[in-house]
């Protein structure tokens, strides 16, 4: 059984990086499979060391389900100021009494300095609902804007009112960022009078609806995504393609297989299996990829195509995707970042910064997002799918 010594002599190895840590100690958990996550929650169960308590935390962080586990370990992490902070790690997979008692007992520690203060604001980004109840006490601008999503109608009014008043674009942000009904609609009501019509069209599918049609701007419900070993679900991550792929323009590089979605596995009715691409190359000019499924064939966008890699780079090995239901249906509100953001399937994206989104070529209607995905430590890449089409596209954000 691993113990909290095994963890420690890898922490504090000088020749090794915090990333290189980080890995070490989460390989040494997996070798282990299930007892992994046990030997982790006991590690966590005896140390006050910050660091410690974040890298195994990390580590449970990246596996699905283990409610009960993490749940304990969260219990012991919040009852200790020293390692409290690396609780937030934890916080989707948290019961809801476990989340209001600790909102009850430390909604005013939301300073810089306090150990809790990170805790609230996750709990603020998956469960904003059970944090909302104080907002007239908060001041944490990141945290109130955490709790923008499922606001009241009132909220909505009031940043319409205001941005009547003072025609500051950032109010429309804000009220966009609601993703109600009625912020929707308020979204609607002023197409006319955003004054440049390309804020409206990231505006309106930040609101949840997609431009001129108002068709839902994603494909709900939304899930929360694992990287697991090949085998372990029907969706697909990297591995060799059997057909043509986009080319890179520059460079002629083959586009690789991220994610395959297996549309028999999920809940959103879909027509065929999803698949999303992207390149390994660096070329600058690259933000986009847009690929038709006919059968076994595809058909490239905006690119040339061709054969893809024999030997994939991005990711060399097929893996799979395990879902779990994401606590926040409405959709975060926060920014992504691309080191702390998880896999995401379904539900509205998480942008690093709102763009619009692409429009089919072969319908011209705009595309409803479908799965988020990371590549490395820096890159973020969406994927948007029509269905009548069997069309895919992924963007890029850096």
């Amino acid at each position: 059984m691993i113990g909290l010594a095994d963890v420690e002599r890898i922490a504090a190895d000088p020749a090794l990086t915090v990333r290189e840590r980080n890995a070490g100690i989460a390989a040494l958990l997996r070798q282990h499979g299930p007892g992994g996550v046990r030997a982790a929650v006991e590690c966590l169960l005896e140390t006050d060391d910050r660091a410690i308590a974040e890298y195994l935390t990390a580590y449970l962080e990246e596996i699905p389900e283990a409610h009960a586990a993490k749940t304990r370990a969260a219990e012991r992490l919040l009852a200790t100021p020293a390692v409290a902070a690396s609780a937030a790690r934890l916080v989707p997979w948290l019961p809801p009494a476990l989340l209001d008692r600790f909102v009850h007992d430390h909604h005013a520690d939301l300073g810089g300095d306090s150990p809790y203060s990170s805790v609230l604001f996750t709990i603020a980004t998956y469960f904003p609902g059970r944090l909302r109840p104080y907002v007239e006490l908060i001041e944490h601008p990141a945290i109130r804007q955490a709790l923008l999503c499922g606001a009241d109608d009132a909220v909505a009014d009031a940043l319409l009112e205001r941005w009547n008043r003072d025609r500051d674009l950032t109010d429309l942000w804000s009220l966009a960022l609601i993703r109600t009904e009625h912020a929707a609609d308020l979204i609607t009501s002023v197409r006319y009078d955003v004054p440049d019509p390309d804020d409206f069209d990231w505006l309106m599918p930040l609101a949840g609806r997609l431009p001129e049609r108002g068709k839902p701007a994603g494909h709900r419900p939304a899930f929360m995504g694992f990287v697991a070993d090949k085998g372990e679900s029907n969706h697909v991550i990297g591995g060799a393609w059997p057909a043509e792929v986009p080319l890179c323009a520059d460079c002629g590089t083959p586009a690789e297989r991220i994610l395959t979605l297996s549309a028999a596995d999920l809940p959103q009715e879909l027509s065929c299996d999803p698949s999303f691409f992207w390149f390994a190359c660096e070329c600058d000019e690259v933000d986009i990829t847009t690929v038709r499924f006919i059968g076994a064939d595809t058909q490239v966008y905006f690119n040339p195509q061709g054969p893809a890699a024999v030997e994939p780079r991005l990711v060399p090995a097929e893996r799979s995707m395990v879902l779990t239901p994401h606590p926040n249906q409405t959709g975060v509100t926060m920014p992504a970042i691309p080191t702390a953001t998880h896999h995401q399937v379904g539900g509205l994206p998480r942008w690093r910064s709102p763009e619009t989104h692409p429009i089919c070529p072969q319908c011209g209607d705009y595309m409803p997002f479908l799965a988020a995905t990371t590549v490395g430590r820096s890159v973020l890449l969406f994927g948007f799918w029509c269905d009548p089409c069997a069309v895919s596209t992924t963007r890029f954000q850096g």
